[in-house]
């Protein structure tokens, strides 16, 4: 249950604190099959959202967390753009630019013997780095004097390459260039989804007809109206009826999945599926932005009693 709960509460605040920043899509690599970008800087102005995440950071014993806290760095304020990919190979990876000094940063863990414990500095692939003792995944590097990539060893490895661009990044991949002009990428939140022959195997969804998905786009907008879509697309306009039905199995699944929260069942009760007839259906969720604040509230309590 507190497991459901946070994942669910994560989620939902992942889409009301994105904005659009191209600046990082340079440095993913062009077989990154899921992207996700959003503005943490956006969580300031949005009291009820910030409570939730603090409740969490306060809570957490991740390393990167306690490192954050050693370096002074606050998320809210320091932290302006996240973006998150999948490669082909399935390495995670998140690239964060903000207000932080990265020379800051290195000093601190050359002279702090509680970080130095952790954490050691070291070189991936021609750029200064940190490798994390405890979590393999959790290695960085320095793309500049404010941008960062964390991840394993051998996806920084890639970042680096497309830093200096001796690799190719997202923006050659013809298929993702092409989903992106659907993208609206004026939203607070958005994402893409390029898939491969074997994708619904690796994001594990036991939904039968999502097989035929073949690209996917997602957004949140939140200002006078709350607003989110996930849109698939076919390339059959034949594959396009088992696919509504898909669209809508999953959206019962994932009511069934979140009915042990109270809040978000009720704020799910409008989502809908919608189809074109052609070639693509969407989940579409449209709900006052007062109602959305209310149930993020409820959820920061909820986490604050958790604590």
């Amino acid at each position: 249950m507190k497991a459901k709960f946070l994942l669910v509460a994560v989620l939902f605040v992942f889409s009301t604190i994105a904005a659009y920043s191209n600046v990082l899509l340079p440095l993913v690599p062009s077989d990154a099959y899921l992207i996700v970008n959003f503005d943490l800087a956006a969580i300031v102005s949005q009291p009820e959202i910030k409570a939730v995440i603090d409740t969490q950071i306060e809570a957490s014993t991740n390393e990167m967390v306690n490192f954050y806290k050693r370096a002074g760095i606050e998320p809210a304020r320091d932290i302006k753009n996240v973006m998150l990919f999948l490669d082909g190979s399935e390495r995670p990876c998140i690239l964060v630019n903000g207000t932080f000094s990265a020379k800051k940063i290195s000093e601190l863990i050359q002279t702090d013997k509680d970080l130095a414990a952790g954490f050691e500095i070291t070189d991936i692939d021609g750029l200064q780095a940190v490798k994390n003792k405890l979590n393999a995944n959790g290695n960085m590097i320095f793309i500049n004097e404010t941008t960062m990539a964390f991840g394993s060893e051998d996806v920084l490895k890639i970042v680096s390459q497309l830093s200096s661009n001796k690799a190719k990044n997202i923006n050659t991949n013809k298929a993702f260039s092409h989903l992106m002009e659907r993208v609206d990428t004026t939203a607070r939140l958005w994402g893409a989804v390029v898939t491969t022959p074997n994708w619904e195997s690796r994001v594990q969804i036991p939904v039968a007809g999502l097989q035929n998905m073949k690209t996917a786009f997602f957004s949140v907008d939140y200002d006078k109206v709350f607003t989110m879509e996930f849109t698939g697309l076919v390339e059959k306009k034949t594959e396009l009826p088992e696919f509504v039905d898909a669209m809508i199995n999953l959206l019962d699944a994932f009511r069934g999945w979140t009915a042990s929260v109270p809040e978000m069942t009720e704020l799910l009760k409008g989502a809908k599926v919608e189809d074109n007839q052609e070639n693509l259906a969407r989940i579409f969720l449209s709900v006052p932005a007062d109602q959305f604040k209310n149930t993020m509230l409820k959820l920061s309590e909820k986490a604050t009693e958790k604590k």
